[in-house]
């Protein structure tokens, strides 16, 4: 499978069965907190990157399987935005046609305000964007957007989706210490979240290894404290079960990665597990070993492995 991962586990969709809808690190914005890292496509122009025959031929030839895994939802997220691929409307189309899951799509939402966006949004089950600061300082600061968006036009975007839109909305917002976690901020953005009225507001902060490395976490109290103020609908979903202050290098990920595949056969998901890290990452590294020799896969009790080529 090119473009379909998973199903992998989330706290905020059970088993998501992941479709990457453009190529790595394609986004219109270029967050200091991106697990992924720095953006390397950063653009607002919508380009049909990849096909919906060749995602929706991969999504049929999975469930074609009677003993595929179960999937509580088909999620349209991957490594980038998935609202630049201009066959996003086709492809949630397709995925409903299946019958198999209901179909999410994680965006940061920086696109709700051109029409053809939101008409194909409309047709999803749930919508996942993310809404990380309601000042143009610390928008620009945490998001660093493309130069050509503007953050009054992003949340105008945001409310009018709402107003036609009648499936359910969880937004999420991430705090990164020192830039959107003010009481000002805070208080702002409560006002704001009374007028886009989302099901669910899920609060997040820095957990992996973030683009820009002097990015800091907020600790589970201060994120317990703002959830208070954010009213019932506010929830944390990240989880401190890891020290989050350590914050390895991709290439120190490498490294890792490449050490334990050649002690023992991994699974994509037994090294992100491990590592604690996203399963976008794991995927990232993984395919840049492989590339370059360093390990090889293979299938065992319909499960795909990753092994070092020195593993005996």
């Amino acid at each position: 499978m090119k473009y379909i991962f998973g199903p992998v586990p989330s706290r905020r969709l059970g088993l998501s069965l992941g479709l990457d809808l453009v190529p790595f690190k394609t986004c219109s914005y270029n967050c200091v907190y991106c697990e992924l890292g720095k953006t390397s496509h950063l653009t607002i122009q919508r380009s049909p990157y990849v096909s919906a025959e060749a995602i929706l031929t991969e999504l049929d030839s999975f469930f074609a399987d009677k003993g595929h895994p179960p999937v509580d939802f088909i999620t349209l997220g991957g490594s980038g935005e998935p609202t630049l691929n201009i066959n996003l409307g086709t492809i949630i189309e397709g995925a409903k046609a299946f019958k198999k899951a209901p179909v999410a799509v994680l965006t940061n939402g920086s696109l709700l305000w051109q029409e053809e966006v939101t008409k194909a949004l409309l047709q999803a089950d749930v919508i996942l964007p993310s809404l990380d600061a309601v000042f143009e300082e610390s928008w620009q600061r945490i998001n660093r957007p493309h130069p050509h968006l503007k953050l009054g036009t992003v949340i105008k975007g945001l409310k009018d989706f709402r107003q036609q839109y009648t499936g359910q909305i969880w937004l999420e917002i991430l705090f990164v210490r020192g830039i959107n976690d003010t009481e000002k901020e805070i208080e702002a953005m409560q006002v704001l979240l009374q007028e886009i009225a989302p099901e669910k507001i899920h609060l997040n902060t820095v957990v992996r290894p973030p683009a820009e490395s002097e990015i800091k976490p907020l600790t589970e109290a201060e994120l317990e404290k703002i959830r208070q103020v954010l009213g019932p609908k506010a929830e944390i979903v990240v989880q401190f079960s890891r020290h989050i202050e350590v914050q390895p290098s991709l290439a120190d990920l490498k490294s890792r990665i490449l050490a334990m595949l050649t002690r023992r056969p991994c699974t994509l998901k037994d090294i992100a597990d491990a590592l604690g890290i996203h399963i976008n990452t794991a995927i990232k590294i993984v395919d840049e070993l492989q590339k370059t020799g360093l390990i090889q896969t293979y299938i065992h009790v319909d499960k795909r492995y990753y092994v070092g080529k020195s593993h005996g």
